[in-house]
Formats: C-alpha cells, structure tokens, sequence
C-alpha cells in the first residue's frame, strides 16, 4: 500500500510579504528604467548642450526710439488719466522691446516674436532649468513655440503652449512642466512695468497685432455743497 502524501503546509505571511515586497521592487525599477529611458530620449531628441541664435530684428535704432516713443506717449496719457486709444503693436515692435528693454533682458536673444492672426508664436532657444527643468542642467530648447499672452489681476503672464524642436512637438511629460513656467514673470517686479499694468484693462492679439487696451479714466467725484 502507497504511503500516503503528506499535506503541503500553507505558506505563511513572511513568504507572501516577500513576494509582494519582490513584485513592488520590479515594478518600481521598471518605472525607474522607463523613466531613464524617457530622459535620454528628451537628451538625445530634443535638446541641445549650446543655444542656438534666433533671428535679429531688422529694425534702425531710429525705428526701435520711434516705437519706444510712443509706447511712452501712450504710458504717459494712462497716468495722467487722459482717454487713449488702445495701442497696437506688431511682432517687430515686441521684438524692439525685447531687444531693448531693461524689463525684458532675460528675453534678448532667446526669444524673436511673430504674430500670426491672433496666435503668439516665436522662435526660442531656452535653457531648461529657466523652464522649470532643473534637472536638465546645461541642456537647451532650440525650436519654435506658440504662448499664451494674458494679464491677470495686473500681472503680464506669458506660458508656452506648445514648443517644436527639429519637426517634432515636446513630449507632454515635460511640456505640462513647461507649461506652468510664466516668462514675462520679472516684468511685474519692475516698479514702472508695474504702473503700466495697472493702467491695462486688458490685451488681445487680433489681425496679426497686440493691442493694450486701457481702462476707462475714472470720472472725478462731484464736489458735496
């Protein structure tokens, strides 16, 4: 007669911690190689080690004065309170005042504007850790983009919406970074940007230009008698 088979003892709770705790571990260095992987393909595929020039404004140093003057002109009246027309501006216009502007240097010579119907778009050449990408040291973005221009609460913002880098759109793990990063943010801190702002009801990209459209002068308070 065949002995009988012994029964097989259930396993206890260390062996299941281990096995859960040996599952947990792959799954977290494949998360790891993955992740390794998406880095070097955003290294290799998007960026570059040394920025790149982006186009130069083909406008005479009369020219960029003449539109520096009547962006003060138009300043001047809003402080004053006189009623002003909204101010247009083109991409050339923009680019004069980031190429001369103190408010705007962090701009020059990363970023060259162009209007298309009521699209912001621009060629740029950025360094990663100035988008909110620290970990991409020494790493740049040299392509083209389109951003969204607003003024909130007196606050320029300017955020890229989408950016292109050699026919190819910037993977969404990185552009939804990107994507918080305001690059206007410096204006704010500068006391007579500020002012300005403050003067804006509000801007709009309309038929290849930027308009400033101020706020209605306040009617002074009737005199009590």
């Amino acid at each position: 007669m065949a002995p009988e088979a012994k029964p097989r003892r259930p396993h206890g709770c260390l062996f299941y911690g281990c096995l859960i705790g040996t599952v947990c571990l792959g799954g977290v260095l494949l998360a790891l190689l993955l992740g390794l992987y998406q880095v070097r393909k955003m290294i290799f595929q998007f960026t570059d080690s040394q920025p790149m020039p982006v186009p130069t404004l083909q406008m005479s140093p009369a020219e960029m004065e003449q539109v520096r003057h009547r962006f003060q002109d138009f300043l001047d009246a809003l402080r004053l309170g006189r009623q002003t027309l909204p101010l247009a501006l083109t991409g050339d216009d923009i680019n004069a005042f980031i190429a001369t502007d103190p408010d705007l240097r962090a701009l020059k010579g990363k970023l060259y504007v162009t209007i298309e119907g009521d699209r912001l778009k621009g060629q740029l050449s950025l360094r990663l850790s100035d988008l909110g990408l620290p970990f991409f040291k020494g790493r740049y973005i040299n392509g083209t983009g389109t951003f969204a221009l607003s003024l909130q609460n007196s606050n320029l913002w300017l955020l890229p919406e989408l950016i292109t880098v050699k026919g190819k759109p910037l993977p969404s793990l990185y552009m939804n970074k990107i994507r918080r990063q305001n690059l206007a943010e410096n204006v704010a801190a500068n006391p007579r940007a500020s002012s300005a702002l403050d003067h804006l009801q509000s801007l709009e990209l309309k038929d290849g230009k930027l308009l400033l459209i101020p706020k209605t002068p306040q009617e002074p308070a009737a005199e009590v008698k």
